[in-house]
Protein backbone atom coordinates (compact mmCIF):
# COMPACT_ATOMS: atom_id res chain seq x y z
CA UNK A 1 0.00 0.00 0.00
CA UNK A 2 2.74 2.13 1.15
CA UNK A 3 4.91 1.59 -2.51
CA UNK A 4 1.29 2.41 -4.38
CA UNK A 5 0.91 5.83 -2.27
CA UNK A 6 4.13 6.98 -3.23
CA UNK A 7 3.94 6.01 -6.82
CA UNK A 8 0.92 8.20 -6.65
CA UNK A 9 2.62 11.12 -4.81
CA UNK A 10 5.44 10.85 -8.03
CA UNK A 11 2.90 10.76 -10.65
CA UNK A 12 1.25 13.91 -9.31
CA UNK A 13 4.16 15.78 -8.46
CA UNK A 14 5.37 15.49 -12.15
CA UNK A 15 1.67 16.08 -13.61
CA UNK A 16 2.32 18.92 -11.36
CA UNK A 17 5.47 19.97 -12.92
CA UNK A 18 4.62 19.16 -16.62
CA UNK A 19 1.62 21.75 -16.04
CA UNK A 20 3.49 24.54 -14.24
CA UNK A 21 5.94 24.22 -17.96
CA UNK A 22 2.98 23.98 -19.67
CA UNK A 23 1.88 26.85 -18.38
CA UNK A 24 4.97 28.92 -18.03
CA UNK A 25 6.13 29.06 -21.55
CA UNK A 26 3.61 29.97 -24.83
CA UNK A 27 4.61 31.29 -27.94
CA UNK A 28 7.91 32.19 -28.98
CA UNK A 29 8.55 34.23 -32.69
CA UNK A 30 11.91 35.40 -33.75
CA UNK A 31 13.41 37.77 -36.52
CA UNK A 32 16.88 38.62 -37.17
CA UNK A 33 18.32 41.97 -37.61
CA UNK A 34 21.60 42.90 -39.80
CA UNK A 35 23.73 46.03 -39.28
CA UNK A 36 25.68 46.91 -41.96
CA UNK A 37 28.40 49.79 -41.86
CA UNK A 38 30.50 51.37 -44.33
CA UNK A 39 32.95 53.85 -43.48
CA UNK A 40 35.32 56.18 -45.22
CA UNK A 41 39.08 56.03 -44.88
CA UNK A 42 42.20 57.14 -47.00
CA UNK A 43 42.16 54.01 -48.77
CA UNK A 44 38.23 53.85 -49.20
CA UNK A 45 35.27 52.97 -47.89
CA UNK A 46 35.36 49.51 -45.61
CA UNK A 47 32.77 48.22 -45.57
CA UNK A 48 31.02 45.32 -42.83
CA UNK A 49 27.95 43.74 -41.55
CA UNK A 50 26.89 41.20 -38.46
CA UNK A 51 23.31 39.27 -38.37
CA UNK A 52 21.88 38.84 -34.96
CA UNK A 53 18.56 36.92 -34.25
CA UNK A 54 16.55 38.10 -31.01
CA UNK A 55 13.82 35.75 -29.91
CA UNK A 56 10.86 36.90 -27.62
CA UNK A 57 8.56 34.50 -25.71
CA UNK A 58 5.72 34.42 -23.70
CA UNK A 59 5.96 33.53 -20.14
CA UNK A 60 3.22 33.09 -17.20
CA UNK A 61 5.72 32.45 -14.25
CA UNK A 62 5.62 34.30 -12.10
CA UNK A 63 3.91 36.70 -13.42
CA UNK A 64 2.87 37.19 -17.48
CA UNK A 65 4.91 38.78 -19.84
CA UNK A 66 7.59 38.40 -22.77
CA UNK A 67 11.24 37.59 -22.62
CA UNK A 68 13.78 38.07 -25.00
CA UNK A 69 17.23 36.76 -25.68
CA UNK A 70 19.88 37.54 -28.25
CA UNK A 71 21.83 34.96 -30.92
CA UNK A 72 24.13 36.60 -32.20
CA UNK A 73 27.98 38.51 -32.51
CA UNK A 74 29.24 41.89 -32.36
CA UNK A 75 29.90 43.93 -35.89
CA UNK A 76 33.37 43.62 -36.55
CA UNK A 77 34.86 46.08 -39.16
CA UNK A 78 38.55 45.97 -40.03
CA UNK A 79 39.64 49.40 -41.63
CA UNK A 80 42.98 48.17 -42.97
CA UNK A 81 46.33 47.39 -42.05
CA UNK A 82 47.77 49.36 -39.39
CA UNK A 83 44.09 50.58 -38.09
CA UNK A 84 41.64 49.64 -34.84
CA UNK A 85 39.10 47.95 -36.27
CA UNK A 86 35.71 49.31 -35.61
CA UNK A 87 32.96 47.13 -33.27
CA UNK A 88 29.64 47.45 -32.40
CA UNK A 89 28.60 45.54 -29.55
CA UNK A 90 25.30 43.57 -29.35
CA UNK A 91 24.59 45.59 -26.51
CA UNK A 92 24.26 49.42 -25.24
CA UNK A 93 25.09 50.30 -21.83
CA UNK A 94 28.37 52.18 -21.68
CA UNK A 95 26.53 55.78 -21.59
CA UNK A 96 23.02 55.90 -19.54
CA UNK A 97 20.70 58.06 -21.11
CA UNK A 98 20.05 61.85 -19.14
CA UNK A 99 16.81 61.69 -18.76
CA UNK A 100 14.20 64.00 -16.35
CA UNK A 101 11.55 61.40 -16.04
CA UNK A 102 11.04 57.58 -16.82
CA UNK A 103 9.15 58.51 -19.75
CA UNK A 104 11.29 60.93 -21.14
CA UNK A 105 13.90 58.25 -20.69
CA UNK A 106 11.98 55.50 -22.23
CA UNK A 107 11.03 58.01 -25.60
CA UNK A 108 15.51 58.49 -25.62
CA UNK A 109 16.31 55.03 -26.13
CA UNK A 110 17.52 54.02 -29.65
CA UNK A 111 19.48 50.84 -28.95
CA UNK A 112 18.03 48.34 -26.23
CA UNK A 113 20.30 47.18 -23.25
CA UNK A 114 20.26 43.64 -24.37
CA UNK A 115 17.37 42.79 -27.30
CA UNK A 116 18.88 44.81 -30.44
CA UNK A 117 17.16 47.82 -31.67
CA UNK A 118 14.64 49.69 -29.52
CA UNK A 119 11.19 49.42 -30.05
CA UNK A 120 11.35 53.30 -31.32
CA UNK A 121 13.39 52.84 -33.57
CA UNK A 122 11.90 49.74 -35.28
CA UNK A 123 8.45 51.80 -34.74
CA UNK A 124 10.36 54.54 -36.84
CA UNK A 125 11.87 52.37 -39.31
CA UNK A 126 8.49 49.54 -39.69
CA UNK A 127 5.81 51.37 -38.72
CA UNK A 128 3.43 51.60 -35.56
CA UNK A 129 3.68 49.08 -33.13
CA UNK A 130 0.44 47.31 -31.87
CA UNK A 131 -0.08 45.88 -28.32
CA UNK A 132 1.58 42.38 -28.87
CA UNK A 133 4.80 42.34 -28.97
CA UNK A 134 4.89 39.02 -30.68
CA UNK A 135 2.87 39.79 -33.12
CA UNK A 136 4.66 42.91 -33.95
CA UNK A 137 8.29 40.31 -34.33
CA UNK A 138 5.70 37.89 -36.44
CA UNK A 139 5.75 40.90 -38.90
CA UNK A 140 8.95 42.11 -38.17
CA UNK A 141 10.66 39.00 -39.60
CA UNK A 142 8.86 39.35 -42.69
CA UNK A 143 9.51 42.70 -43.54
CA UNK A 144 12.92 43.51 -46.17
CA UNK A 145 14.74 46.56 -46.99
CA UNK A 146 17.56 48.57 -45.43
CA UNK A 147 17.07 51.41 -43.71
CA UNK A 148 19.71 54.31 -43.12
CA UNK A 149 19.87 54.97 -39.60
CA UNK A 150 22.47 57.67 -37.47
CA UNK A 151 25.56 57.33 -35.46
CA UNK A 152 22.83 57.84 -32.31
CA UNK A 153 20.73 54.87 -33.04
CA UNK A 154 23.98 52.48 -32.83
CA UNK A 155 24.83 49.95 -29.85
CA UNK A 156 28.42 50.64 -27.85
CA UNK A 157 30.94 51.06 -30.24
CA UNK A 158 34.47 50.15 -29.23
CA UNK A 159 37.94 49.64 -30.74
CA UNK A 160 41.10 48.13 -28.62
CA UNK A 161 44.55 49.80 -28.67
CA UNK A 162 45.77 46.08 -28.89
CA UNK A 163 43.66 43.59 -30.66
CA UNK A 164 45.09 40.50 -28.19
CA UNK A 165 44.64 42.47 -25.68
CA UNK A 166 41.23 43.03 -23.98
CA UNK A 167 42.17 45.27 -21.28
CA UNK A 168 43.05 47.83 -24.05
CA UNK A 169 39.50 48.04 -24.98
CA UNK A 170 38.02 51.72 -25.46
CA UNK A 171 35.05 53.48 -26.21
CA UNK A 172 34.66 54.68 -29.54
CA UNK A 173 32.54 57.75 -30.03
CA UNK A 174 29.61 57.26 -32.93
CA UNK A 175 29.87 61.35 -33.87
CA UNK A 176 33.67 61.30 -33.22
CA UNK A 177 34.89 58.27 -35.08
CA UNK A 178 38.23 60.22 -35.98
CA UNK A 179 38.99 60.46 -32.05
CA UNK A 180 40.04 56.83 -31.81
CA UNK A 181 40.14 55.34 -35.33
CA UNK A 182 42.17 58.48 -36.76
CA UNK A 183 42.26 61.64 -38.99
CA UNK A 184 40.82 60.16 -42.13
CA UNK A 185 37.60 57.88 -40.90
CA UNK A 186 34.13 59.03 -41.03
CA UNK A 187 30.90 57.46 -41.77
CA UNK A 188 30.11 56.69 -45.26
CA UNK A 189 26.40 54.45 -44.39
CA UNK A 190 24.43 52.87 -41.41
CA UNK A 191 22.02 50.83 -42.24
CA UNK A 192 19.52 48.54 -40.40
CA UNK A 193 17.45 46.13 -41.79
CA UNK A 194 15.15 42.85 -41.16
CA UNK A 195 16.54 39.71 -42.96
CA UNK A 196 16.71 35.73 -43.31
CA UNK A 197 20.30 35.51 -44.16
CA UNK A 198 22.42 33.27 -41.57
CA UNK A 199 23.71 34.38 -38.03
CA UNK A 200 26.80 35.94 -38.13
CA UNK A 201 29.87 33.66 -36.86
CA UNK A 202 33.41 33.94 -36.06
CA UNK A 203 34.19 36.92 -34.06
CA UNK A 204 36.73 34.29 -31.95
CA UNK A 205 38.66 33.91 -34.49
CA UNK A 206 39.66 38.18 -34.43
CA UNK A 207 39.40 37.95 -30.49
CA UNK A 208 40.87 34.90 -29.71
CA UNK A 209 40.61 35.51 -26.08
CA UNK A 210 36.96 35.69 -25.93
CA UNK A 211 36.35 32.01 -25.00
CA UNK A 212 38.68 31.98 -22.24
CA UNK A 213 37.11 34.93 -21.21
CA UNK A 214 33.51 33.60 -21.35
CA UNK A 215 34.15 30.32 -19.68
CA UNK A 216 35.36 31.96 -16.87
CA UNK A 217 32.63 34.68 -16.51
CA UNK A 218 35.53 37.94 -16.31
CA UNK A 219 34.93 41.11 -17.17
CA UNK A 220 37.32 42.35 -20.08
CA UNK A 221 39.83 43.53 -17.65
CA UNK A 222 39.85 39.54 -16.05
CA UNK A 223 37.65 40.58 -12.89
CA UNK A 224 34.90 38.34 -11.91
CA UNK A 225 32.65 40.72 -11.38
CA UNK A 226 31.88 44.69 -12.73
CA UNK A 227 32.38 47.28 -9.63
CA UNK A 228 34.82 50.03 -11.54
CA UNK A 229 33.32 52.35 -13.77
CA UNK A 230 35.96 51.76 -16.65
CA UNK A 231 35.16 49.95 -19.99
CA UNK A 232 37.39 47.32 -19.41
CA UNK A 233 35.41 46.18 -16.13
CA UNK A 234 31.46 46.99 -17.51
CA UNK A 235 32.15 44.94 -20.65
CA UNK A 236 31.87 40.97 -20.74
CA UNK A 237 32.40 38.43 -23.66
CA UNK A 238 28.23 38.30 -23.88
CA UNK A 239 28.79 41.95 -25.20
CA UNK A 240 30.17 40.61 -28.22
CA UNK A 241 28.70 37.32 -28.82
CA UNK A 242 25.88 35.15 -27.52
CA UNK A 243 24.85 31.75 -28.80
CA UNK A 244 23.05 29.97 -26.18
Amino acid sequence: MRTRWKSFLWLAALAIVAFVVARCYFRTESYRYKLTFAVNTAEGVERGSSVTEATFWEVSFPEHGVMHKLHGEALYLDLGPGRRPLIALLTSQLHPIQAKNYGEYQKKIRWSRDAGPSDNLLTELYGPQSEDVLDDISRLARMRGAHRITPGDLPDLVTFVDIKDPKSVIDVDPNDLKATLGPDVSWNEITLESTDEPVTEGIEKKLTWLPAYNSKGATLDGSPYSSKNTVANILYPWDFYQND
